[in-house]
């Protein structure tokens, strides 16, 4: 038996803990069972009752026979003996839902690290601990002790969801339910101590029932196993959204630069997600709604990226118009082919982009033909109809003209979603059943519409080696933060230069500089990563007695090993960027560029990817920021070189594919008419193979 079947629809299943008492939590995962229909056999493991709801009950595992899945109701410590025991026995998929494990301190994370231990060791699939089940709507495998499962009105259907909270899979069914979503698995995560969102979502991509996923992330644990999932779930069709809450500090408190704390945990798992092909989503209605819509709604190649929105009442019309130009999308008015069809018969079509038929859209036949040259014209990108009250007093004849105008639509027709404006469940049901994807709120249609009409294809990375002459000085540095000359020849061998410099003695003392005048003095210490900060720098320096005099001032200011004085041509520029590489903890390298200077985490305007980043990555990045509109010549300013920046980008993100990078930075890169020049250098290394990265499928 494949793991797949094992997961969602085994042979037989064991009950580990399984009460006879009706109503207890650990009662409840047989009594789906029996409720909702499953074929397969199910065991109790009850070692004080000889049968449990009426099956004979196994006194162990071991007693059970053959089992392909099994579900734990124990606390911790018994929980990890019955783990035992299914290894023992050969089971091939284990939920647990204990908690006591990694969220509860060091015995805990002991726990969950035997855990860990036993399942891999004995291949086993391990959902948990902290799982609430796993069901399968299609087999009848309601193998959960969520109480919302007693529900019956949960229908089967092509949405999976993976939730690493317990408690969604049972909202998202209960919600889903009254407007008539489907689904096919519903998996309850928990730790992930053994089996992961991504590995799991890899499994399930072979169920034929699942046509779309949803996910509720908490946080990220191996986000190698989550891109490929979303690589191949991409590949074939099955697209995949995202609902993210909690963001871990932990990225902000490791890094020394300034990157860390300007990308933060939540902004690199977006950009990780949007950067493999994952939608996004901040509405819970939107991660109901719009896995279906992916699919359902999908554009034609041929059909322009705009949304139409045709509403029966002005004002609700045009507040879903607006959500969904908020939410990044454009809008189209009535194409021409659909106007020239319309207007003899008197039709009317509003004005401006926003096509109101008003009380004339209560007749059916004149909403079936609007709706119909609407869906034919090829102007029409995305068609959204936002119907008024009439579809909660007569959900059928709202519905009934959408459904005959697309049943007889020609081939390549703009695809079609509703919004009903008032309170209308029977609408929404009637909808979904009839193959039009339904939206509850103006917020999660706009969120869907932005998706269906922009959904991101996952990106490509540049693994190019790096030159041999930055892995040289890369190897050869020891741990910790290079000083700036250090770090600034990495970054020169990159094709990253700087100004022109001359390193001193630490006294600064020279008879000569051969540099141009006014120059820059900085102190060379590791210990110095920030050297505004610690005052360790001075600007405009006309002659080689202020240098030494600064020297001495900065000198007398810092307490930390100081090995030279670097000294460079002061530079000037259009503007100031900030470009940086971070491990994230949750998501891996990123590389973020960002306006720069000593305001560069106040003013957070910035854009992340994935590293290493391609260079056609890095130039969309610089489109962006903000900031940067005078650098793209906006009301006459002069154009900075915004191609250089992008190469500077896409270099620096490179040293993600170094082992030993934990960070890089440049703060600031001066952005010049023609070119960009460095004006800071920061490299932290850490142990050899600490920050392997990981590459894409």
């Amino acid at each position: 038996m494949s793991d797949l079947d094992a997961l969602i629809s085994p042979r037989r299943v064991a009950l580990v803990g399984a009460s006879d008492t009706a109503g207890r939590l650990t009662a409840r995962p047989q009594a789906f069972l029996a409720a909702n229909g499953f074929k397969g056999e199910v065991v109790p493991v009850n070692p004080r009752r000889d049968t449990v709801q009426g099956l004979p009950a196994a006194k162990s595992v071991a007693e059970a026979g053959a089992v392909d899945h099994a579900y734990i109701l124990l606390d911790a410590d018994p929980a990890l003996e019955a783990l035992a025991d299914c290894a023992a026995a050969g089971v091939r998929v284990v939920s647990m839902l204990a908690d006591g494990f990694a969220e509860a301190g060091p015995d805990g994370a002991a726990r969950q690290a035997r855990a860990t231990a036993i399942a891999r060791e004995a291949g086993i699939r391990l959902i948990g601990p902290n799982s609430t089940g796993v069901v399968h709507m299609p087999s009848g495998f309601v193998c959960t002790a969520n109480a919302a499962f007693a529900a019956r009105d949960i229908e089967s259907g092509g949405l999976s969801v993976l939730s690493q909270s317990g408690s969604m899979i049972g909202t998202l069914a209960s919600r889903g339910a009254p407007r008539g979503i489907g689904f096919a698995a519903l998996v309850s995560l928990g730790n992930e101590a053994a089996t992961d969102v991504g590995t799991l979502g890899s499994v399930l991509l072979d169920d034929p029932a699942t046509q779309s996923f949803a996910l509720f992330l908490e946080t990220l644990r191996d986000p190698a196993a989550l891109e490929r999932f979303a690589r191949d779930a991409h590949a074939r069709g099955k697209p995949v959204v995202a609902y993210v809450i909690g963001q871990s500090d932990e990225g902000r408190e490791l890094a020394v630069s300034h990157t860390g704390a300007i990308a933060g945990a939540k902004g690199a798992l977006s950009a990780l997600l949007r950067d493999i092909g994952i939608v996004e989503v901040t509405m819970l209605d939107a991660l109901l709604e719009t896995p279906g819509a992916l699919v359902q709604a999908a554009l034609p190649p041929a059909r322009p990226r705009t949304a139409t929105v045709l509403t029966t009442t002005g004002g609700g019309g045009g507040m879903v118009l607006d959500r969904i130009s908020a939410a990044g999308a454009t809008i189209a008015g009535c194409g021409a082919k659909a106007r020239a069809a319309l207007e003899p018969r008197g039709v009317p079509l509003g004005s401006g982009k926003l096509i109101d038929v008003t009380m004339a859209g209560a007749k059916a036949d004149v909403m079936q033909a609007v709706v119909a040259a609407l869906l034919a014209d090829p102007e029409t990108g995305l068609l959204v109809v936002a119907p008024g009250s009439s579809a909660q007093t007569r959900p059928d004849l709202t519905v009934e003209p959408l459904v005959a105008a697309l049943r007889a639509a020609p081939e390549g027709h703009a695809p079609m979603v509703a919004m009903p404006l008032p309170h209308a469940p029977d609408a929404l049901r009637l909808l979904s059943a009839s193959g039009i994807p339904a939206f509850a709120t103006p917020e999660s249609v706009a969120e869907a519409v932005a998706a269906i009409l922009s959904r991101p294809a996952p990106a490509e990375r540049d693994m190019t080696p790096l030159p041999d002459a930055v892995t040289a000085l890369l190897d050869a540095a020891p741990d910790g933060v290079m000083d700036e000359v250090a770090a600034g020849a990495v970054f020169d061998a990159l094709g990253i230069r700087g100004p022109a410099q001359v390193v001193l003695p630490v006294d600064g003392r020279a008879r000569d500089i051969p540099l141009r005048f006014p120059v820059v003095a900085k102190l060379v210490s590791s210990a110095l990563p920030h050297k505004t900060e610690a005052g360790a720098i001075r600007l405009n320096l006309p002659d080689t007695e202020a240098v030494a005099s600064a020297v001495q001032e900065m000198l007398a200011r810092v307490e930390v090993p100081v090995s030279g004085v670097l000294v460079q041509e002061m530079a000037h520029g259009l503007g100031e960027a900030l470009i940086g590489l971070t491990r994230d903890p949750c998501t891996g390298p990123m590389v973020t560029l960002a306006a720069g200077g000593v305001l560069a985490e106040v003013l957070g305007d910035a854009a992340l990817r994935p590293a290493p980043a391609t260079a056609e990555a890095a130039r969309a990045m610089t489109e962006e920021i903000r900031s940067f509109a005078p650098l793209r010549g906006y009301r006459g300013y002069p154009t900075g070189d915004l191609g250089a920046l992008a190469n500077a980008v896409a270099a620096l993100s490179r040293l993600a594919l170094h082992p030993r990078v934990q960070e890089a930075e440049i703060n600031p890169a001066l952005i010049g008419a023609d070119g960009v020049l460095r004006l800071d250098a920061l490299v932290r290394l850490g142990p050899s193979g600490d920050g392997e990265p990981h590459r894409p499928a």
